[in-house]
């Protein structure tokens, strides 16, 4: 396997970069496992019930083993979950805990949350790889043990993560003895790597233009399954400027996405109206396509105050923050000439992306690009546009603010009634659409480049998590 970079840590308690994720995805098991339509299905845990959305008690697989030997019980989850919410602890996957009161283990396979309030959404904090009772902070960070299909064996920094597979795992067993988390920097040489067979697989770490030569080679093989990594581009609302809906939605109308798709992207994406991923529950499919209107986007920036000065002069001139990858420069640059044709100008200030991230955070910027990997509930719109979920607390860095959307954010968290959850959840994609905090770009397809003899890479989940690699064998 070829990573682009390598785990900042492999504890499941505070990783939050993606290489550490996909550790956690072999390695741990969470009483949960994500579905395809955004539902969640067992795991560690046989049945889950619900009480109002309000008491989630969960009943625990029997005789599951740690990869030293330990039983696996109610006890380890307790002390995973009770560990994260102790106040010396610091992690930032604390905050959503907050709204549990207290954690019972009435017996040994059975374990009963109990919330302050009404949470049809907590489900998602389950995800967490359980750790054993008792495991400190530096045994997680540096030997993590769990109770997934494979065993951590070692991690050469900045070359490789080794693992051996887990005979004593539950459920289906790893086809392949040994994984290797290859890490590879450069795209160009993780498409060499891919071609001479030092390396089996790359998943959506390859630039789309060089796809077509790795797909003509007779030892690869390119799958492409749906994706739920949302790219967007979001506006600072306390701009002068970009505060005005008319703006947005000329900056929007002047987009042509379908040039970016089957241009910049090679078709490996796909354009969405709603942050929501294809085949979600709760996605809204009946949502009007933007498609572009040069002429009607001139009109609203006329209408906005922002008239042709004539003489080639822009109405505007807007700065656009990026990271220095190429692949986002390339988007920058493509959507800034197509701006161009509206009368706007664009200014693309690119920054390494730790320093990139921080001017995002800190609400320093017009407007940027980014992406959200994997999303699964759709509570996700409390994260990023609910009023008060501005950073510290949340993701709302555009400073959006609706009243409706916020009644029905809290509205949909505190009801377990999917149906009801689902027309809500319509209601505010509509909203969202209408008032454009982002531009909803595209859901990127899944990609996974590999050795032809692979099997078992087609049953990749679309938010790209390698918890399929057990079921990746050879033929």
């Amino acid at each position: 396997m070829a990573l682009a970079t390598g785990p900042r840590n492999f504890a499941p308690r505070v990783l939050t970069d993606q290489a550490s994720c996909r550790v956690q995805d072999v390695v741990f098991n969470g009483l949960l496992r994500k579905g395809e339509r955004g539902e969640f299905l067992p795991d560690l845990a046989e049945e889950m019930t619900s009480e109002e959305a309000r008491v989630w008690r969960f009943r625990l697989r029997r005789g599951v083993t740690f990869h030293d030997g330990r039983p696996f019980t109610s006890k380890d989850v307790a002390f995973t979950f009770r560990s994260l919410m102790d106040p010396a602890f610091v992690s930032s996957k604390k905050e959503p805990l907050r709204a549990v009161e207290s954690i019972e283990t009435p017996g040994p396979f059975e374990v009963v949350f109990r919330l302050r309030e009404p949470n049809a959404s907590f489900p998602v904090q389950l995800l967490l790889g359980i750790l054993p009772d008792g495991t400190t902070a530096d045994a997680a960070r540096t030997g993590p043990i769990g109770t997934g299909p494979y065993r951590f064996v070692e991690y050469r920094s900045d070359d490789r993560v080794v693992f051996s597979r887990w005979d004593g795992a539950f459920g289906e067993k790893a086809l392949i003895p040994a994984l290797i988390y290859r890490i590879v920097p450069d795209a160009t040489t993780r498409a060499l790597e891919l071609l001479r067979g030092s390396v089996h697989l790359s998943i959506n770490n390859l630039p789309p233009d060089l796809l077509p030569r790795l797909a003509a080679s007779p030892r690869l093989a390119v799958t492409v399954r749906p994706g739920a990594n949302y790219a967007y581009l979001a506006f600072n609302l306390r701009d002068a400027v970009l505060g005005k809906l008319e703006v947005r939605r000329a900056l929007a109308l002047a987009i042509d996405r379908d040039a970016l798709v089957h241009g910049l992207w090679r078709d490996t994406v796909e354009t969405t109206e709603t942050l929501l991923p294809p085949g979600h529950w709760a996605r809204l499919e009946d949502l009007p396509p933007l498609r572009r209107d040069v002429a009607e986007a001139r009109r609203l920036l006329d209408a906005a105050g922002y008239p042709d000065p004539g003489n080639g002069r822009p109405r505007l001139t807007l700065t656009w923050k990026t990271s220095t990858d190429e692949t986002s420069l390339l988007q920058a640059t493509a959507v800034a000439d197509q701006w161009r044709e509206a009368g706007v100008e664009t200014r693309i200030q690119s920054n390494d992306f730790p320093v990139f991230y921080q001017d995002i955070v800190k609400g320093n910027f017009r407007l940027y690009s980014l992406r959200w990997q994997g999303i699964v509930d759709p509570d996700h719109y409390r994260d990023v546009f609910h009023s008060a979920s501005v950073p510290p607390k949340g993701w709302n860095r555009g400073f959006f603010s609706d009243r409706l959307v916020d009644t029905w954010i809290e509205q949909a968290r505190a009801t377990a009634d999917r149906p009801a959850r689902k027309e809500l959840y319509a209601k505010i994609q509509r909203r969202i659409a209408e008032e454009i905090p982002y531009v909803s770009l595209y859901f990127a397809k899944t990609v996974a480049v590999h050795d032809a003899a692979l099997t078992g890479v087609d049953t990749i989940n679309p938010t790209g998590d390698f918890t399929f690699l057990p079921r990746v064998g050879r033929k």
